[in-house]
């Protein structure tokens, strides 16, 4: 763990001294997978561009994730990085 620490500080550092090796696009992705942003089923078929009765085969098919609850909600979440492997 601390070497993805480290090797995750050492980004920051070059991107915020203008000397990145990484496209805007890269530092994006990289920012996406960092946030490990939730997603409701509404969204989660819209990022992958699929109704919700094709997203719900593709979970049952073991194709997609299974939705995970949070404490407090009723409604299931999708990790946007886990959907777009």
């Amino acid at each position: 763990m601390r070497s993805v620490v480290k090797t995750l500080r050492e980004i920051a550092d070059k991107i915020e001294g203008g000397n990145s090796e990484i496209s805007e696009r890269q530092a994006m992705d990289i920012m996406s997978i960092i946030a490990h942003e939730s997603l409701s089923k509404e969204q989660a078929c819209s990022l992958l561009k699929i109704s919700r009765s094709e997203f719900d085969k593709r979970i049952r098919e073991g194709k997609l994730p299974k939705g995970r609850k949070r404490r407090g909600f009723k409604e299931l979440i999708w990790y946007k990085d886990e959907l777009i492997k």
